[in-house]
């Protein structure tokens, strides 16, 4: 996988998880370059695309800030897509199934150590042969050892963490928000590069352990999230 991605998630997390506090700088290009064991331009191109998203801002000679905290507004269902394979006009691809040895960005996102190990998905899903959804999963593996077996192009990963899963699942958290479509996933989902699209990053927890963190890249012609909430 690309380095400079995993690092953007990565400072993302950070970022909404106030690690990173308003007013103050975020560590230099240099000292992120250390931290996550790449080149400077790497770390550069991460900063930039949080920059251009609207997460970051740059005072010259001050540093790079965070633009502030988004709070999440209502809500939306817990597994968005977990009911795609039932659905006869749908249809999901799997582009990439693999575990892996957590690099120093996947532990900072799973809450894991260096080296241990984590099963990543890519998967492609489809209406009616038209590409809508791109999902880049990161699931603890101790948690689902077995998770590789399964036919991932016709099951919930939600539902198979929830049913057979070591821990308990507690809580999920999400963000959903417009961003534009770069290179990879543009061509993924057959639209011109820049095409505006939703964004939700999902995180499963038990307890305070992290399960599960997913991206999900949505058309956004294709669909609407709905919330009825009490007042």
């Amino acid at each position: 996988m690309p380095k400079y991605p995993a690092i953007k998630a990565t400072l993302k997390d950070r970022l909404l998880g106030g690690l990173y506090p308003d007013g103050q700088p975020l560590p230099s290009e240099p000292q992120l370059a250390q931290e996550f064991g790449v080149s400077r331009m790497t770390a550069r191109r991460a900063i930039d695309e949080l920059e251009r998203e609207g997460y970051l801002y740059r005072v010259q000679g001050a540093g790079t800030f965070p633009t502030g905290r988004r709070f999440p507004q209502g809500g939306f269902a817990v597994s968005p897509f977990a009911d795609w394979s039932t659905q006869p006009n749908k249809r999901t691809q799997v582009l990439r199934a693999e575990q892996l040895p957590a690099t120093p960005e996947i532990a900072a996102v799973l809450k894991l150590a260096p080296g241990d190990p984590f099963v990543f998905v890519h998967r492609l899903r489809a209406e009616n042969d038209v590409p809508v959804v791109i999902e880049k999963r990161y699931v603890d593996a101790r948690v689902l050892p077995d998770l590789l077996t399964h036919d991932l192009g016709k099951v919930s990963i939600h539902d198979l963490l929830a049913s057979r899963g070591t821990v308990p699942l507690t809580r999920v958290e999400q963000y959903l928000e417009a961003v534009n479509l770069l290179a990879e996933e543009a061509a993924l989902l057959q639209v011109p590069l820049g095409t505006a699209a939703l964004l939700i990053r999902r995180t499963v927890f038990s307890g305070e352990r992290r399960i599960s963190y997913v991206n999900y890249w949505v058309r956004s012609d294709r669909f609407q999230f709905q919330a009825s909430l009490r007042i």
